[in-house]
């Protein structure tokens, strides 16, 4: 059975006990059903992995034992940023997911002219929250130990005047036309 990756997102600094946070906690009891003795592989953004094993589950607390600490970067050696227009429906999660599987480092939610998404601040800050889960959650799925940023939601404007070393690109489909022009900034 593989061993399941479970994001803490605190930094893991020592070796030993530790309590997963609420989100982990949850996943590993009520959803994985895991019990005491088995094993789970840690990361915590930083590029490292810390397989550990689980001490003490409760109905809202998971306890584990991190038993080492092992440098275990797959990250793409390109600075990958997307730039991406606001999608209805599940799109938005499906390309966030997506991207943060082939190696993209940031991920920036972008209006434009004929987006059709209007959202107040308040919920495209709760969409943004949603965002970064999605892309951690991918983390776990695809082995990555870096969390990939969700920036801010800006204008396409705005985006495509920001000075970037990154390789970023935003790709659009012409209605009448079978294309896909990209402009690479």
């Amino acid at each position: 059975m593989r061993i399941p990756r479970i994001y803490h997102p605190e930094p893991i600094h020592a070796l030993g006990s530790l309590a997963l946070s609420e989100d982990a906690a949850g996943h590993v009891g009520r959803v994985l059903r895991m019990k005491e003795g088995q094993e789970v592989l840690l990361f915590d953004g930083s590029g490292h992995e810390f397989p550990a094993t689980i001490t003490q589950i409760g109905k809202k607390n998971v306890e584990v034992e991190v038993l080492e600490k092992v440098s275990a970067s797959i990250e793409s050696p390109l600075d990958l940023h997307l730039g991406q227009v606001v999608s209805r429906g599940d799109k938005m999660e499906f390309t966030i997911q997506k991207s943060v599987e082939l190696g993209v480092n940031t991920i920036t939610p972008l209006i434009s002219e004929r987006c059709g998404v209007k959202l107040d601040a308040k919920r495209f800050e709760k969409k943004l929250q949603q965002w970064q889960k999605i892309a951690i959650s991918a983390c776990e799925q695809c082995g990555r130990n870096t969390i990939p940023e969700i920036r801010p939601i800006m204008s396409l404007e705005q985006w495509c005047a920001e000075p970037s070393e990154a390789l970023s690109s935003i790709c659009t489909q012409e209605r009448n036309t079978q294309s896909i022009p990209c402009l690479n900034r």
